[in-house]
């Protein structure tokens, strides 16, 4: 018995999303240095699977970058910019008024929040990329979305207000104290950013 090729209901999981307006939540938020000394704020936003969508699960990726000559407003942020800052606070819908420390204190209220993103392409080196051109509130900000993850961490908007320690060895289960990682030769030594695939 033979078949034909019907490509009507196969989605690529694995390319570059289509542009549009994604409803999201955020996963982490990590502050990075790139090899040439720019700063970011790295946000790993996931496709909510708790409202009717396509690419529920993917990965969106956004940074935030520090300016070279921040403004006054700009150096209370930590020299990033004011302005987006604000806007993603406000978009993720933390209280107007409230005093954070850093901006990575806020960073840790902004964690399981819901926003709405807009994807767009850019060219970058040659290849077209994902790019969020803009973020707002969420149009369900009621987020029942579940992390597919090991544990199934199911985020409700009471786990929002009071976010879990996101900690990776907070997570780890606790391990015997004689353990043994055994025999590693078999992993392949990653030598820099450009082997990495994603």
């Amino acid at each position: 018995m033979g078949f034909s090729t019907n490509y009507e209901n196969v989605n690529d999981n694995y390319g570059i999303l289509p542009e549009g307006d994604y409803e999201v939540i955020i996963r982490n938020i990590e502050e990075r240095t790139t090899k040439k000394g720019s700063t970011g704020l790295n946000l790993s936003l996931v496709v909510r699977n708790d409202i009717e969508q396509n690419f529920k699960d993917r990965y969106i990726f956004y940074t935030l970058w520090k300016k070279k000559e921040p403004t006054d407003a700009d150096k209370q942020v930590q020299g990033y910019i004011f302005n987006q800052i604000m806007r993603l606070a406000k978009s993720a819908n933390l209280p107007n008024g409230k005093a954070y420390e850093s901006v990575m204190d806020m960073c840790k209220d902004l964690m399981h929040r819901p926003l709405k993103v807009t994807l767009e392409h850019r060219e970058w080196n040659g290849q077209q990329q994902e790019n969020v051109k803009y973020v707002n509130a969420s149009e369900y900000p009621d987020c029942k979305h579940i992390f597919k993850d090991k544990e199934k961490k199911h985020v409700t908007t009471d786990t929002v207000a009071a976010p879990p320690n996101e900690s990776f060895a907070a997570d780890m289960p606790k391990q015997p104290e004689n353990l043994s990682l055994g025999n590693l030769d078999d992993f392949e030594e990653i030598v820099s950013d450009g082997e990495v695939p994603f």
